[in-house]
């Protein structure tokens, strides 16, 4: 979506604060290192400037990350410079630039709320994820912050656990329990790991 990119491109140098003031104390990395198996190949869908990704390589011998805005994937590009275990490359959810089955795991992290077509990305998450291989949706559980629409181009105000994981199912998944996080703003966040079937 071209309005999204923009904003994206625009907010690109403040991003990691902007993630900051709203995640607070929150590790996602931490998080997600917790729900992710060690594998060949992970891949961060919406990786932005590369922080989670540079946590990731603990568990994954290759990594990929894709990112709309190529504003954030230089960025990204600057943190992983000279290391061939890592490739970004530009793409969109809904038209992943990765082969069926290529990665083992991977996690979309607070880029849902942002699709106009939530279950379009999913299925082609799922054609690109091995059989078995797992997914972690992080996202805001449902709020009612209509700032974060004008401010962060958001097009859902989170999404409910049960929304959450029927959304999964639908598309070829099978969700876990969401794990709830508060974080600021009167804000929580959601992690959902889901095995690809």
């Amino acid at each position: 979506d071209v309005d999204t990119r923009h904003l994206f491109n625009n907010l690109a140098e403040d991003w990691d604060r902007i993630n900051r003031e709203i995640m607070g104390d929150f590790d996602l990395t931490a998080a997600l290192l917790n729900l992710m198996p060690d594998c060949d190949t992970a891949v961060d869908l919406g990786c932005g400037t590369g922080v989670v990704m540079a946590g990731l390589k603990r568990k994954a011998a290759r990594l990929i990350g894709v990112d709309g805005s190529p504003r954030m994937l230089e960025l990204a590009r600057r943190r992983f410079a000279g290391d061939e275990s890592v490739s970004l490359r530009i793409g969109e959810l809904d038209h992943l630039p990765l082969a069926d089955g290529e990665a083992q795991f991977a996690c979309l992290n607070m880029v849902l709320h942002h699709l106009s077509h939530p279950d379009a990305a999913l299925r082609e998450i799922r054609r690109i994820l091995a059989p078995g291989a797992w997914l972690v949706v992080t996202d805001f559980d449902k709020h009612e912050m209509e700032a974060m629409r004008t401010e962060y181009g958001d097009r859902w105000l989170g999404f409910s656990p049960d929304e959450i994981k029927t959304i999964l199912n639908r598309t070829g998944f099978e969700a876990e329990e969401p794990l709830s996080i508060p974080v600021h703003k009167g804000l929580s966040v959601l992690l959902t790991r889901a095995a690809r079937k």
